[in-house]
This record gives C-alpha cells, structure tokens and sequence, in this order.
C-alpha cells in the first residue's frame, strides 16, 4: 500500500515548476492565491492552458478536470462556441459602462429560464447574494435572515456566519450558534443572520418562532455544495416554501452552482418550487466573470424605486454578457442536461462498485452535473453528519489522483466534480480507471 507521504513525495517530484511558481507567488499574493479556496497543502499545481475536458499544468503535465474552476466553466475549456463569440466582442469593445444590447439578450435569456420577471447583473455569485439579501431585507422591512449550519452563500458579512464552525462550538442540534467564520465581522450583523438545521423543518420554525416578525428571508443552496453535494430530503423545500409564506419570509434560491447546470431551469425546474428570489452566477457566465439576481416585477421594484440600492461599474460589460448569450442559447441547451446527467450518473455508480469491490468506507453520489465522494459509509443529511467522516481518506484520493493526471473535483473535501457539456464517455471511463488503481492501494 502506497502511503500518503510517498503520494505526496510523488507529486512534488511530478511538480517543481509549480513549486518554483509557488514560491514566486507567495512572495506577491498570501498563500501564493488570488482566493482563499485555491490553497491546498503542500502548494498548489499552477496551471498553464485549458482545453475541452483537460488542463495542463506548467510542468506540462495533463489532467483530465472534473474541477472546471468549481462548476463555472460547465461550457467547457477553450469551446470553440464561446472562443469565437468572445474574441468577436472583443473586437467591438470590453467595457462600455452604458446600456447595450446584449445585457438586454442576456436578460432575456436568463428570465426565460429561470422564471424571473426581472433581474440585475453582478459578477459574482457573492455580489448576487449580497443584493438579493438587501433587496429582500427592504422588501420585507425586516433586518434578519436565515441560513443553514454549514451553507456558503459568498464571501460578504451576511453570509459569513456558520460557514465550517467547529464541532466544539455548535450549539444545540435545533438551535445551532451563529458563528462568524473569522475575524472582522461586525457582532451586530453576525446576530441578525440566525442558524437552522438543514433538512429539519422543525428546527427552521423554532427558528422563525423566536424571532418571528424578524427574519426578511430564508436563503439556500437547494442542492447544499459547501459539504459536498447535500441533496434535501423528500419535500424539504416544499415544506421550507410554505413555511415561509406562513412566516412572511422570502425564499432565496442560491444557485450559483446549481443554475444552468442541475437541470435547463436549474432548482425551480428540478424540485418544481417557485422562489421568491433567484441568485445565479458561475455557469451562466460562460467561463467570464457574470453573476446575475431576479424576483418578480414587485419585489425588484425596490432597487427600481431607488429603495434598495444596486450599481456596478463592470456589471454586464459586453464580454460577459456575450458569453452568456452564447452559454445559455448555443451551448448549454436543453439537450445537453440528460447528456451530462448521464454521465455524472454513470460516475457515482463507478466509483460505488470500485468502494465495494474493495471494501472502502466511502459512498458516492450525483445529481445532474455534480456529484462527490463521502469518505464515510452514509449519505450525511446535515452538515454535522458531514463532519463525521475521514478527511485524511480524501486528501490521498486527492492527491493520488493528482498525480495520475485527474483532478477529481474542486480542490477541497466540501466541493464537487463537474461534468462539463464537452466531457465524454472516455473521460468518465479514465476517471474511474484512475479510482480503481487509488482504491486497491487505499485499502
């Protein structure tokens, strides 16, 4: 059996040009990164080039990447659709800071899809959080907002609270803490985002009974991608929808990672729910930085009446709004949902028999174009369940991986694989080929 330290000798000896890029980095950049979430021990691999379903790394080393920059380039690397339509905007333009006529397209695109009536531009899915949470606070005139223990809904203060908290600082099951995920977030707002328990409709109206009157909106990942790949239980957000109602709340879809990319018309479609408000980015941006946040005519009004506040130089400059034109009418259409669906299938069921085959503690699962691979015997239901498994196990199926040419997922035990509309069967085929050979020297 191949140990994790021999894993980890084999991939500094297959990566001295990303260590020497490393090194260089960290000299400019805190932990040698532009975002906390690209960091892994002992350095990261530097990438160089992508194309179609691979990458290669400044070593020159190629991998097939199931990561696709966690989900935003499910259009694919380098798709000759999106080159062309890019290169042929940049010709024209890339940044405006006026109305035109492809933010006008887009919109159109993305209401038609998602069911919205209206919607603004961002480019992030934390910028699209962070207004959708403003508009609805104004909407509702009320200052708190409710997540889930566990849930990352971006990086602003709102929702910067109960991200990863440690298992020694909880809080009871029904009432978990809320607990900001660092320093230099202010009390006062830490307190106005209160904590329920993912999948317990019992512990989402405590919640609401305690501070009734008081919460704007309930925010969720329908399908949770903070701890993997976290499907809700039967009738879980049926039942969130009407508790909401009851309790005067807006329910906020985040999805981020689960538009354009769980099915044509992403949650709404896939769970037949309606939101109050829906948060997009990642996908519909075509591999450009595009985030994008919708409601109904009434609810919009706000940032429309001036009450609720919206501006953004880059918001829906002409390239991302292009590429989301392109993304959304020539690539990932409504045939392409069943394609990848398949194959994201077809990769839990693998990696399931290789587990069985050789007795590992692991399960895997998928659903449209995510799945992961929980280092523990059960499919966890909460983020507490999710804590208890062997993080170590991941980290040498992930560096294993590494070093025989797969990136296997986002680089983190809580992220997901992506298939992407240009992966393939072969790929699917070499992913699990891989996972064999990781599995007999894991056991």
């Amino acid at each position: 059996m191949t140990t994790h330290a021999q894993e980890l000798d084999r991939y500094k000896s297959q990566t001295k040009k990303s260590y020497k890029m490393y090194e260089r980095a960290d000299k400019v950049l805190p932990l040698g990164v532009s975002s906390n979430f690209r960091t892994y021990e002992p350095y990261p691999i530097y990438i160089q080039r992508a194309e179609g379903s691979h990458m290669w790394d400044v070593d020159g080393k190629k991998y097939t990447d199931f990561s696709l920059c966690f989900g935003a380039m499910m259009v694919g690397h380098s798709n000759p659709v999106m080159v062309k339509a890019i290169a042929a905007a940049a010709g024209e333009g890339t940044l405006y800071g006026m109305p035109h006529d492809r933010e006008v397209r887009a919109a159109e695109l993305i209401c038609e899809r998602f069911g919205l009536e209206q919607m603004r531009f961002t480019n992030s899915g934390s910028e699209s959080t962070m207004h959708a949470l403003r508009m609805a606070r104004t909407y509702t005139g009320r200052d708190k907002v409710l997540k889930f223990e566990g849930a990352y809904h971006g990086g602003h203060d709102t929702a910067l609270v109960s991200v990863k908290p440690p298992k020694a600082k909880l809080g009871p099951a029904k009432h978990p803490k809320s607990l900001p995920v660092g320093h230099g977030i202010p009390q006062g707002t830490v307190n106005n985002t209160v904590v329920a328990q993912w999948n317990d409709i019992a512990s989402v109206r405590d919640v609401l009974q305690k501070h009734e009157n008081e919460v704007a909106a309930i925010i969720i990942e329908p399908i949770m991608m903070n701890v993997g790949v976290m499907a809700p239980r039967d009738g879980f957000i049926q039942e969130l929808r009407k508790i909401c109602d009851e309790f005067g709340a807006l329910l906020i879809f985040d999805e981020v990672k689960t538009g354009a990319k769980l099915a044509w018309g992403g949650a709404q479609e896939y769970f037949k729910v309606k939101a109050d408000i829906v948060c997009l980015a990642k996908a519909i941006g075509g591999g450009l930085p595009l985030g994008a946040f919708g409601s109904s005519r009434e609810i919009m009004g706000e940032i429309g009446s001036f009450r609720s506040f919206h501006a953004g130089t880059y918001a829906s400059n002409p390239l991302a709004t292009t590429a989301c034109i392109a993304a959304l009418d020539k690539v990932l259409t409504k045939p392409v949902f069943p394609r990848v669906t398949k194959l994201g299938d077809a990769l839990a069921t693998g990696h399931n028999k290789i587990i069985k085959k050789y007795g590992l503690n692991a399960i895997a699962v998928n659903y449209g174009s995510n799945g992961t691979v929980f280092w523990r015997k059960r499919v966890p239901t909460n983020y507490r369940e999710w804590l208890d498994q062997d993080f170590d196990a991941f980290w040498k199926y992930w560096h294993m991986n590494l070093n025989r040419g797969v990136i296997p997922q986002a680089q983190c035990y809580d992220e997901q694989w992506t298939v992407s509309a240009l992966h393939s069967e072969k790929d699917v085929d070499h992913m699990l080929r891989v996972f064999d050979e990781i599995a007999r020297e894991m056991k």
